[in-house]
């Protein structure tokens, strides 16, 4: 492998791009907008948390980067940690926790918003959070400790749109484009979506590490060739896909022989949504990112509010708290969002509207907020009908959508593993490309 590298290297075949610059340009050189500004924030990546850029038909230019010592992504991991959360996979967590704090948050007093850009006081920072016991795994959660998550997600949300308005008072910009690991941030997102500086906003639904790969793509293709690659990415189903003589080897080894096939596999997945059955969906490609976007995906009826104990407690086995999502017809997400816009990969929060609650219950989080997948039907026809199937047997215009595993267990991918899952959990069906 060494002399294979080593020989690339030396015919020039290896180019190596700065960690935020491919993070600002996953975001970018693959959005709609033909100028933006560019926010990626994260742990770290070289010697900088973050970037501040700004782009122009096919120019990525960087504007400020973020030193390490002020880094919003290694904050929320450190009090993730605290929470007796796992730094790397448990930061959702520590967002969704931050929902149930019920005294007014305040800000970190180890942050300055004050200034011209957010700065970390480590020593303080230190000081702080050294005061702050750990949770055992599996103790109850102490208001000292649901306080903290509450005020680091506040700080993070004012930190963001301070770099955000720094940006375009410096541009004039109104578009704006995020990425790095900070930016799966629903809650966050949510915010900056709303500020007056903003616009339009486009999330790498690939934000973390993984993203730099296609970021480090798009940016040397824009600059060796002087324009913008011909692609929005509009959808997320990049992943592979299988064919049914696939799904019956599957299915065979596994030694499962009850399973009939369909003629409508949305219309019979949406009969047993509506008799509040949940069903393991698996279909066409596997979805790009960490959400499950409806090819790997748990469904369930979302107006009924035992489901959210259900799957957490028996089908996911994780904490009872934890929140689920929302597939909503994009058709109709304003009817059931403030403000709702398209917002396919489920990284964005919205308020409910009232009237939407009964409809979206166990999809709803205790703040009242959910952040929706949009279902277009040009990306996604099969699972667009099975909302449509779902709605008019049922008048409820969307589906609890939860990522086809067990806790701490990847994503499904292949049929094998979609098949292995099933059968050691109490999901009721599978309905995997044309079985049932």
């Amino acid at each position: 492998y060494e002399h294979i590298l080593r020989s690339a290297l030396d015919a020039r075949r290896i180019t190596y791009i700065n960690h935020h610059i491919a993070h600002a340009a996953s975001a970018y050189l693959a959005s709609p907008f033909q100028e933006s500004n560019v926010l990626s924030l994260d742990g770290s990546g070289g010697s900088a948390s973050g970037l501040l850029a700004v782009g122009h038909d096919a120019r990525l230019r960087p504007v400020r980067f973020v030193p390490n010592a002020d880094s919003f992504g290694i904050l929320y991991e450190r009090v993730t940690d605290l929470l007796g959360f796992r730094r790397h996979s448990g930061e959702g967590k520590t967002m969704g926790l931050a929902a149930y704090c019920d005294a007014p948050a305040q800000p970190l007093p180890f942050v300055d918003l004050a200034g011209e850009l957010p700065r970390i006081d480590n020593g303080a920072m230190d000081s702080y959070l050294s005061r702050v016991g750990r949770r055992p795994e599996g103790a109850v959660f102490s208001d000292a400790h649901i306080e903290l998550a509450a005020a680091l997600q506040l700080t993070l949300e004012l930190a963001a749109c301070k770099y955000v308005d720094w940006l375009r008072r410096r541009t004039g910009i109104r578009n704006l484009c995020l990425a790095g690991g900070v930016a799966l941030n629903c809650s966050m997102n949510g915010v900056l979506r709303q500020i007056p500086g903003v616009d339009n906003l486009f999330v790498q639904p690939a934000a973390h590490d993984a993203g730099t790969a296609l970021g480090a793509a798009l940016y040397l293709f824009a600059k060796l060739t002087g324009r913008r690659p011909e692609f929005v990415m509009e959808h997320v189903y990049w992943g592979p896909s299988y064919s049914n003589e696939k799904v019956l080897d599957a299915l065979r080894n596994a030694g499962i022989t009850r399973f009939t096939k369909s003629a409508d596999i949305a219309k019979d997945v949406a009969r047993l949504l509506a008799d509040d059955k949940t069903v393991a969906w698996f279909q066409g490609r596997l979805e790009v990112g960490p959400r499950a976007l409806g090819a790997r995906s748990i469904l369930a009826n979302p107006a009924n509010a035992t489901m959210k104990d259900h799957l957490n407690l028996r089908i996911k086995r994780r904490e009872p708290w934890r929140p689920f999502a929302p597939s909503v017809k994009l058709e109709r997400v304003e009817d059931l969002l403030e403000g709702g816009t398209s917002s396919p990969f489920m990284c964005v929060a919205f308020a409910v509207r009232d009237a939407a609650r009964s409809y979206l219950a166990s999809a709803v989080h205790v703040d009242g907020s959910c952040r929706p997948q949009t279902v277009d039907l040009r990306f996604t026809p099969k699972y667009w009908h099975l909302l449509d199937e779902f709605e008019s047997l049922t008048g409820i215009p969307g589906v609890l959508n939860t990522s086809f595993n067990l806790d701490s267990e990847p994503i499904v991918c292949s049929p094998a593993d979609a098949v292995s899952t099933f059968l050691r959990s109490p999901i009721d069906a599978l309905a995997i490309e044309d079985f049932i």
